[in-house]
This record gives C-alpha cells, structure tokens and sequence, in this order.
C-alpha cells in the first residue's frame, strides 16, 4: 500500500470548517487513515499551512497558537514528518538546472 502526501489546500481545507471542501477533504484524510494509509508530511507544506492560516482574510485568520495547535493534532500526531537537509537541496536543485525542461 502507498502513502498520502497532502498539499497545503487540503491542509486547510481540513481544518477550516469553514472552507467550501472541507468535509471532503476530511472525509478523504478519514478514509486513508481508517484503512492504515501512511500520511506523509512534507516539511515544507507543513510550512506554508501554518503560513496560510495565520495570515487568512478576518474573520477566518488564526492565532499562531491556534494554527500550530490544528496542525500538530490533526496532521502530526498521525504523520510522517519528511524533509530535506541541506546536503540534499543544493545537488538536487543543481541537477534540476542541468535538467532539459519539456513542454
């Protein structure tokens, strides 16, 4: 069985009651946890979450502490935190320069 990798938009979705799919998008985190589907959660989204919720037009804005909260207990206390070091991006990003782009 795979992993799931949720982007930013289903992050917020799933924590904002508020947003238009937020009862998909917990119905479908519900779905993969319930049959042991690995979340995996890349730092960077992870990042950019937080960044979103605390920054969200009034009256949807989030307290830091409220952000951090949501995220830890709907997303890291049943995820894989995943990362790359420094040793990691600059190879891959200069290899990604070197890389012909298609269209």
């Amino acid at each position: 069985m795979g992993s799931f990798l949720p982007d930013t938009s289903v992050m917020v979705a799933t924590v904002c009651s508020w947003h238009e799919y937020h009862e998909r998008a917990v119905r479908e985190m519900e779905r993969r946890l319930a049959v042991r589907e690995p979340l995996v959660i890349a730092a960077p989204t992870l990042i950019e979450a937080y960044a979103v919720l605390t920054r969200l037009p009034p009256p949807h804005r989030l307290s830091p502490q409220d952000a951090i909260a949501l995220i830890e207990t709907s997303f890291l206390t049943e995820g894989i935190l995943v990362g790359l070091d420094n040793k990691t991006i600059r190879p891959l990003l200069r290899e990604a320069a070197t890389e012909p782009t298609t269209k």
